[in-house]
């Protein structure tokens, strides 16, 4: 027993070490001898980063690692130094050989080789033709009018959420994957998302439900539970920008749009229009904005210059700190975030933006 018992002892490293090999080779026609290409991905909190150069169309990395994760690989621009990475492609590290052949930019590639690298590859092709598309209406040429622009941002918001679904369905067939369990985790981001994310998360299995990245998405379903659909308004106080306190409680009797945003998020300074133009059109109609920065008081100069910029006339408030507390408050997790509270502090809607906001204060208020 004593004999067995050393013999498998001492196998156990070998089959790990076994295990924990991975390669990586790229081949695309575009490729230049002397590119170069860089690999990065995350062993718990330490940054696992390598390079190495394009030789007759080809490259090839080679290592090992103890969990499987997703990482990258890129051309040219060195992650550590580069803002926006131009050529780069994700991948998922694991035990085997995995393949990027491309025809031309390594952005292009289509991957293959290992288990959830193939899982990776039937996801990325149902979503290629939505991200073909969305990519198109991300360059629409020179838009002539509002109208235009409005019906260009509806069909974004109908693709966007085409891309949602489809990610949804690879999740619901593929419970075991490791893809599914990451794919969840970005879409958990959005609050919006939770409850279909729910659903969709009890389905996995249970190895990937006690990963880090399970535990984050049952940590951010709870969060989000905190305020929905039809519950009471929860009061909070923060100060204005000249640090007036502001109770959320004195616009009772308005419908109020409690919007969280930050100087530093682009996609709540894009939304900012969309709710200037809202306010505008029915501040007279029983109607306000109540905004909740996430800034910090380091930043406080930024977020009024922000607010300046933006020309938001309505109450803008903040604690500045690290955590907001009204933000906790409501289970906020990501902005742009908002709820929409009725006359008598009911909650009535929850994260609209854009043409779904519109649309809803013209229910409310008669402008149909």
């Amino acid at each position: 027993m004593k004999r067995f018992l050393l013999i498998t002892i001492c196998l156990l490293p070998l089959n790990l070490l076994a295990q924990s090999l991975f390669s990586i080779k790229g081949y695309g026609k575009a490729y230049k001898d002397g590119d170069k290409m860089f690999l990065s991905f995350r062993q718990g909190d330490q940054l696992i980063q390598d390079s190495t150069v394009v030789s007759k169309g080809s490259f090839e990395f080679k290592g090992t690692f103890k969990t499987r994760v997703r990482g990258y690989v890129c051309r040219k621009d060195n992650p550590r130094y580069a803002a926006d990475l131009s050529d780069s492609f994700s991948i998922y590290i694991e035990g085997g050989n995995i393949i990027l052949q491309s025809p031309d930019t390594l952005s292009n590639s289509i991957i293959s080789g290992t288990p959830l690298n193939n899982d990776y590859a039937k996801l990325l092709t149902a979503l290629k033709p939505l991200y073909n598309k969305r990519k198109k209406l991300d360059n629409p040429g020179e838009l002539k009018d509002n109208t235009s622009a409005n019906l260009n941002k509806t069909e974004t918001t109908v693709v966007d959420n085409e891309i949602i679904s489809q990610q949804f369905i690879f999740t619901d067939n593929h419970p075991h994957s490791y893809v599914s369990l990451l794919a969840l985790s970005e879409l958990a981001r959005t609050s919006k998302n939770l409850p279909q994310v729910e659903r969709s998360f009890a389905k996995l299995s249970i190895e990937l439900k006690v990963m880090p990245e399970g535990k984050e998405i049952t940590r951010r379903i709870a969060e989000g539970k905190k305020i929905a659909v039809g519950m009471m308004a929860k009061d909070f106080t923060q100060n204005d920008v000249n640090g007036n306190p502001i109770k959320l409680s004195a616009y009772q009797n308005k419908y109020v749009l409690v919007d969280f945003w930050a100087s530093w998020c682009l996609p709540c300074r894009e939304e900012n229009p969309n709710v200037l133009a809202v306010y505008e059109k029915y501040k007279e109609k029983n109607f306000t904005v109540l905004s909740v920065s996430i800034d910090v008081l380091a930043n406080k100069a930024k977020w009024l210059n922000a607010i300046k910029e933006d020309r938001l006339p309505w109450m803008q408030v903040s604690d500045l700190k690290k955590e907001n507390e009204a933000a906790k408050l409501y289970g906020i997790t990501t902005i742009p975030a908002n709820v929409l509270i009725s006359p008598n502090g009911k909650i009535i809607a929850k994260d609209i933006k854009g043409k779904e906001l519109r649309d809803k204060m013209a229910e409310l208020l008669g402008d149909k």
